[in-house]
């Protein structure tokens, strides 16, 4: 018999892991969530990770028995802070290999039973699973719908890396999703990640998901989360995981909820003030352009010459507004995408955001959201503005940079 199978055997015989939880907060109604229930274990004086404990079980075919002890123990920690506050859920962690070996629904020793014998509603418990590591498709539908029956929520973790799949999320149909803390880093310089998070969350939202943004470890990133619609954090900006909680470090989560939804809301202000003088500052620029357009016909020089000028324009082109149809080519002075190809005279504009919105606007102005320029890889904003010459009506569009790259 192997050192590791003894030494295994006795640590789930003796209980010899503690509970940790980690809270998850709602700013939105200023209080704890839920906790993650995570497994610490010091064996012999000897500090052993959880990847490691739980590798060395599944080992031994002993992955069941750790993984029911560490939940009961979990359930049983639990619920001391569910007698204070019914409303509040655990979060508990299924090992994905007993999910691909349809292993684990067993009737003896369930962690089912405890929180039955405890009285807690099963709506008060999320499981949460890692979907990219579980490959039997037909184990995961029945897991998910066997616990969802009892009243379960299912989570799916570390959504949005490794080799996480939308198609998954049809199969689970999941409560909530967890967005995985690598996308948080340096959020506030990573454009890309930054439209990854609004992107998912967009998306929860419209399927009935709720998103919970996992290990925001600076304010910046719960700013752009709640910007892009996330409400549930975890993370150690909040609080590191906790053997107890006590009531002194309650408080002072609660004081980083209200202050960060404090300063989001002065964020929020800030940012309408900074879009309106935004407006203006670029209705100038483009007022002082269509000024300078005496004749349609001959304004492909201008707009060259604008942009030559113009260090914060990158393109400039001109639409006409009753057939959405681009006069001229687009003047633009830089092009470093070889592949990229900008709108010609004659291309067609009527499915564009900047096109249908200016039109049927009342002030007849647009401006886009941020984007990375396909022509160059800059950061931009498109603003576009409807003006009249000469008894017809035209909308020129300005792609105006805000950081290049």
């Amino acid at each position: 018999m192997s050192k590791s199978f003894n030494m295994i055997e006795k640590i789930i015989k003796d209980e010899l892991v503690e509970i940790y939880l980690q809270p998850i907060v709602s700013i939105r109604t200023k209080k704890i969530y839920a906790f993650e229930a995570l497994t610490r274990c010091t064996f012999e004086n000897e500090i052993i990770d959880p990847d490691t404990l739980f590798k060395l079980a599944n080992e031994q075919k002993l992955s069941f028995e750790l993984d029911e002890m560490t939940r009961k123990k979990a359930i049983r920690d639990f619920y001391d802070y569910y007698q204070k506050d019914n409303d509040l859920i655990l979060f508990l962690n299924v090992e994905s290999t007993l999910i691909n070996d349809m292993n684990f629904i067993k009737d003896d020793n369930s962690f089912v039973k405890v929180i039955e014998e405890l009285k807690i509603p099963f709506i008060n418990f999320v499981l949460e699973i890692k979907e990219d590591e579980i490959k039997n498709e037909k184990s995961l539908k029945l897991f998910v719908s066997f616990y969802k029956k009892l009243g379960f929520s299912i989570a799916l973790d570390d959504f949005g890396t490794g080799s996480s799949t939308f198609d998954r999320i049809n199969l689970i149909r999941p409560n909530i999703i967890k967005i995985d803390k690598s996308l948080f880093d340096d959020i506030e310089n990573n454009q890309i990640n930054k439209q990854i998070v609004k992107s998912i969350s967009k998306m929860c939202h419209n399927i009935g998901i709720r998103v919970l943004a996992e290990g925001v470890e600076e304010q910046c990133s719960v700013l752009i989360a709640l910007k892009s619609g996330i409400n549930l954090f975890q993370g150690y900006y909040f609080s590191k995981p906790l053997n107890e909680m006590s009531l002194q470090v309650k408080e002072n989560i609660l004081e980083q909820i209200v202050n960060v939804g404090n300063n989001f809301r002065i964020k929020t202000i800030k940012t309408i003030k900074n879009k309106r003088e935004t407006i203006q500052e670029y209705n100038i620029i483009a007022l002082g352009l269509i000024n300078k357009i005496i004749d349609i016909d001959l304004c492909m020089n201008i707009m060259k010459i604008e942009v030559i000028r113009n260090k914060e324009i990158e393109a400039i082109y001109l639409i006409d507004e009753e057939t959405s149809k681009q006069i001229h080519n687009t003047a633009i002075i830089e092009k470093l995408n070889v592949h990229f190809k900008s709108s010609k005279h004659g291309d067609e504009h009527y499915l564009k955001e900047y096109y249908y919105v200016t039109r049927e606007s009342i002030n007849g102005i647009f401006l886009s959201h941020k984007y990375i320029s396909y022509a160059t890889g800059s950061i931009c904003k498109t603003f576009a503005k409807k003006f009249n010459k000469n008894d017809k009506s035209y909308i020129l569009c300005i792609d105006i940079v805000l950081e290049k790259r």
